[in-house]
């Protein structure tokens, strides 16, 4: 059965689904909680089952194999919850947001809420790390052997739902991975998909994704291979 969940600014229109482990993509520098998103819906044959609407967001409509989908829609599959955003969701919407999604977890008796961003660095130097929104969460990061990030600020939609969470008692963590780029970067992602699949004890192929960050950087060594074999002449004004 379809129901709502609403605030003010948005709604959830989808179906209940108890006892479940949540999660979000959203993107951020590197898109990594969308191609993780992404990766999950294919890989698990995760099933479509309902939507965040809000008329604050951008319109817009994803095409999929042929098909316009909403922008932001929520998937389930084998005992997960994916709320999966294609867009950048407005600041002025993410505290009501997230608090609908929180809501909507809360009335669900969600068993917990894993969600994705990352650190926009200079050098790579560290593994994907989490952070926690309560010491239930703290101490089974250390369970599973994750690096724990000791300091710093969690931004958007993964840091208010940290914190809004936490004030219904439900254990919530942030998977970060390190990225070079605000642009795509599936190696960044798959190394939070490493850290995912010890979290929650799961096989998630992230191959795909380390093939694809291969190509990636293949082909942009060609192009800087190219500009240095074919440099422009200066312009004089």
């Amino acid at each position: 059965m379809i129901v709502e969940t609403k605030t003010d600014c948005c709604k959830i229109v989808s179906e209940d689904i108890e006892d479940a482990i949540v999660l979000e993509g959203s993107p951020n520098a590197g898109l990594i909680g969308n191609i993780i998103g992404w990766l999950l819906v294919d890989n698990l044959k995760m099933r479509e089952i309902g939507y965040i609407e809000s008329k604050h967001f951008p319109p817009l409509a994803v095409l999929y194999k042929g098909i316009a989908l909403h922008p932001f829609r929520i998937y389930e599959g084998e005992g997960l919850v994916l709320f999966l955003s294609d867009f950048i969701v407005p600041q002025e919407v993410v505290f009501d947001m997230t608090n609908v999604i929180v809501d909507w977890m809360d009335k669900n008796n969600s068993k917990e809420l894993l969600t994705f961003n990352s650190a926009l660095v200079r050098e790579k130097m560290n593994p994907a790390g989490a952070v926690a929104n309560s010491t239930e969460a703290l101490d089974k990061l250390k369970e599973k052997d994750l690096p724990i990030m000791q300091m710093g600020n969690i931004n958007g939609i993964s840091g208010t739902l940290l914190t809004q969470s936490a004030q219904k008692n439900i254990p919530a963590t942030c998977i970060l991975a390190e990225t070079l780029t605000q642009y795509p970067d599936p190696r960044a992602a798959a190394e939070a998909v490493q850290g995912l699949n010890k979290l929650l004890d799961m096989d998630i192929d992230y191959e795909p994704l380390l093939k694809e960050a291969q190509d990636i950087e293949s082909r942009l060594q060609k192009l800087a291979e190219e500009v240095t074999k074919n440099p422009q002449p200066p312009i004089y004004m």
